[in-house]
């Protein structure tokens, strides 16, 4: 996988202990690193994704518990533990939760990414990705986003993850490029994690309503946005940081979302989950909520074209791997239930990908 660029490789991640973390990590082990480092403040939460998959059982798993705000904790870490590489996803990620704090938002997200940064400038980690979002780009109506469209953001989230690209560049052409260091920025669309369970994204919303044997309540059914399963989005991720040291690679942004481009409506999101989960619930149209975006989409060519990263799976096998994943963990909560499933959807993927001929999977 990823040309064995990664094997045998240290890396560490901040955020490990989120859902997108946690499915980072496992596609980490997969491409063989021989040490993963992780650094959060969430390892000992229960009924996560980390916990239910059992990653941190793994020997190769090392556990920090550090804020990623503590430059000498960071420092530490990556010195001791001779880190090659590293990604940075920690953050505030719940746009409504942005909006009710904005302070620790603004702190945590610009701030924390500085701090990041500064900390592989000074252990002179070779290669480093910075996980940012889609939604640091103008309203354009639906028509797909192109990694040269202007950062014109809204909203506490929003604007700091913009903020963190301008500190991200800054530190890329002033102190790593003239240090031989390189780096990637990446921007994913709405992304499909089992195992996530931060309320308002609406593919939890649905999942955990059914769970729960309700009628799951869509706020904008006709509002579209570009789904990824999280398998591709990762591989994304790491096809970067595989090749970030490359020309013309070094020190780009990159999208990274569906096959189809354009967004999907979230009322045809909710049906397709009601309609795998088989129980005959349909979902139900609540209130209108305000949100920046009534229609967004990705245009992904330039990752196609530059790093050979194309998704494997279509919409549905993504949302297959959703609500299989909630229905098990209704059915067994406890810590480590879920690692053979983790597994059977990491293989699945694999599988997917390889016959597509992707070429992350050589």
């Amino acid at each position: 996988m990823f040309q064995g660029r990664l094997k045998g490789q240290t890396v560490l991640v901040t955020g490990l202990a989120g859902a997108k973390g946690t499915w980072l990590g496992w596609y980490l082990l997969a491409a063989g690193v021989e040490k993963l480092v992780g650094v959060d403040r969430s390892f000992s939460l229960p009924g996560t994704c980390y916990q239910s998959s059992g990653l941190g059982e793994d020997e190769r798993v090392l556990t920090c518990e550090l804020d990623v705000r503590d430059l000498e904790g960071l420092q530490h870490v990556m010195k001791t533990e001779k880190v090659t590489a590293a990604l940075h996803l920690a953050a505030m990620a719940i746009v409504g939760e942005c909006k009710q704090r904005p302070l620790d938002t603004y702190a945590i997200n610009v701030l924390g990414t500085a701090t990041f940064l500064e900390a592989v400038r000074r252990c002179e980690v070779p290669r480093a990705v910075v996980v940012t979002t889609d939604k640091v780009y103008r309203d354009k109506g639906g028509e797909p986003w192109t990694e040269d469209d202007p950062l014109v953001a809204t909203g506490p989230y929003a604007v700091s993850k913009a903020c963190a690209e301008f500190i991200t560049r800054d530190y890329y052409t002033g102190y790593l490029q003239p240090a031989g260091q390189h780096l990637g920025i990446a921007r994913a669309g709405n992304v499909l994690v089992p195992g996530d369970h931060h309320a308002g994204r609406i593919f939890v919303d649905v999942a955990l309503a059914l769970s729960r044997g309700e009628q799951p309540i869509i706020l904008n059914p006709a509002f579209t946005r570009p789904y990824t399963f999280v398998g591709d989005t990762v591989t994304g991720y790491l096809s970067l940081l595989a090749q970030c040291d490359q020309q013309p690679i070094d020190g780009q942004a990159f999208n990274f979302g569906p096959r189809e481009g354009r967004g999907v409506p979230n009322g045809d999101l909710a049906t397709m989950m009601c309609d795998l989960w088989g129980s005959g619930l349909t979902w139900k149209r609540g209130s209108e909520r305000a949100e920046p975006f009534v229609h967004q989409s990705l245009d992904c060519t330039k990752a196609d074209r530059l790093l050979g990263w194309r998704p494997a799976f279509e919409l549905r096998d993504g949302l297959a791997a959703v609500v299989e994943w909630y229905k098990r963990q209704s059915q067994d909560p406890a810590p480590g239930a879920l690692r053979e499933l983790t597994g059977e959807i990491l293989n699945k993927h694999l599988k997917v990908a390889s016959t597509l001929k992707v070429r992350w999977t050589d």
